[in-house]
């Protein structure tokens, strides 16, 4: 009944915009932030202040209490650990970690509704998605508990730089559908700007309902916060934030150039991913700087980052290895927060261009690619303004008869034209695998356009 009322209201702008003004008159902590969030923010506000031992002890008893979910209430980690030898039992201190078999992404992609624990309803969770930047979304399932909880690690990061819990934020990230210069959220307390149409037509727009919001915190991707600075800039407008959030990109030392020449206030640069398993941020010595109570951070021979997640007790994410690549790893910090990183190297990806020739950014395309089913993977290419190659990868070649396959491409083709424009040609090709690099890392975007300015 609750969830069809919801989507009636979602599905009529105005009576939307009508609901969230009345309940936004209910304060945002009373409305969005309950027990588990304050629980978990001022379980990570009390590590800060433990030494390492103490973290340590927490670790290892959180990494117990994980894995014991994982082996007696899931199938899969149930016979994941019996057939590699492992057992529970096994983990008297923090080193036997190493003893655990490690998690692929493709067994996440294979055995999702596996890995979630029996004594749980599955139709009761939530599921998140990856963005799909290795060529198919994952599927994850969470519980409210542990959105509360990554809510909490992702504010008490941005407490580094002023951010209380409540605080108004300016939005550079996300899809705003339609032509709205900007759509306002006041039951989230955001402002969600509409990067794609930002320019230096409607920048003036933009700043006054920037400044009638009073809310003085950005939030967004890299590319788009250099775009907006830029268009300051350019139209020589004079406008000061008290702090900005960067997340959801890979961030280039040439993008924090221009921003720093900007924007001159604090800045915090947030990694994470959909899993939930490792939570990291940099702002004043510009080092990633990582949760110890969110998870155990790893590395293997290659540097590759190998994390184990506590905030998720329904679908346990242990030992999970990312394509991702720390560099510069610091051994020991004076820090309740570690391991220390100097950089993290991320997706490989390219900025493409809409059908005007503004600059769209990579977060922005993962959108129409999150709830793929039938396409196994896929990635886009850009030869000039207006046209693309849409490769999927097809390994049987009967699904290429499927309706609903066929059906799935059509919306992915429809989605990309609200991002691009309606006036793009998209060539659709099969393959039937997409290649890596030579790193091993999948390029999923690719700009060929030559010399575009």
């Amino acid at each position: 009944m609750i969830d069809s009322i919801k989507k009636i209201i979602k599905s009529n702008y105005i009576l939307e915009a009508f609901a969230r003004r009345l309940y936004a008159i209910i304060p945002y902590r009373i409305r969005k932030l309950n027990r588990e969030f304050y629980d978990f923010y001022n379980l990570l506000l009390n590590n800060e202040t433990e030494n390492i031992k103490y973290i340590e002890k927490y670790q290892f008893e959180s990494l117990k209490h994980i894995v014991g979910i994982a082996y007696y209430k899931t199938t899969f980690y149930k016979e994941k650990y019996d057939s590699a030898g492992f057992h529970p039992s096994m983990l008297n201190e923090i080193s036997d970690l190493k003893k655990i078999p490690i998690l692929t992404k493709d067994e996440i992609r294979n055995n999702s509704k596996d890995m979630v624990r029996s004594d749980v309803s599955i139709a009761h969770l939530k599921k998140a998605y990856t963005s799909g930047t290795t060529g198919k979304t994952l599927e994850i399932y969470e519980d409210n508990k542990t959105r509360l909880r990554e809510l909490a690690s992702i504010f008490y990061q941005w407490k580094r730089i002023g951010y209380v819990p409540g605080d108004g934020r300016i939005e550079f990230r996300g899809f705003v559908d339609g032509n709205k210069d900007f759509i306002f959220l006041p039951d989230e307390r955001v402002l969600r700007i509409n990067i794609i149409k930002m320019d230096i037509h409607n920048i003036d727009i933009l700043i006054k309902r920037i400044l009638k919001t009073g809310y003085n915190f950005i939030h967004g991707y890299p590319s788009a916060i250099v775009k907006f600075a830029k268009l300051l800039k350019e139209s020589e407008i004079h406008y000061q934030p008290k702090g900005i959030m960067l997340a959801s990109e890979v961030l280039y030392d040439w993008q924090m150039s221009i921003i720093d020449e900007v924007f001159h206030c604090q800045k915090i640069s947030h990694y994470g991913q959909s899993e939930k398993v490792a939570l990291g941020a940099w702002n004043n010595d510009r080092l990633y700087h990582f949760i110890p109570t969110y998870g155990i951070f790893e590395t293997d021979y290659e540097n590759k980052i190998i994390a184990t997640g506590f905030i998720n007790e329904v679908m346990p994410i242990i030992r999970y290895q990312m394509s991702d690549v720390a560099e510069g790893v610091l051994s020991s910090s004076n820090d309740a927060l570690y391991p220390v990183i100097k950089d993290i190297i991320g997706r490989q990806e390219d900025y493409t261009y809409n059908e005007n020739g503004d600059l769209i950014p990579p977060a922005v395309v993962t959108f129409p690619f999150k709830h793929l089913f039938y396409i196994n993977a896929a990635k886009i290419i850009q030869y000039e303004l207006k046209l693309f190659d849409l490769v999927l990868e097809v390994k049987d070649q009967n699904i290429l008869l499927d309706k609903r396959f066929k059906e799935e491409v059509d919306t992915l083709v429809v989605d990309l034209k609200k991002i691009y424009g309606q006036s793009i040609d998209i060539n659709i090709r099969h393959v039937d695998r997409i290649d890596f690099a030579s790193n091993g890392k999948f390029r999923w975007i690719e700009n060929r356009i030559k010399n575009y300015e």
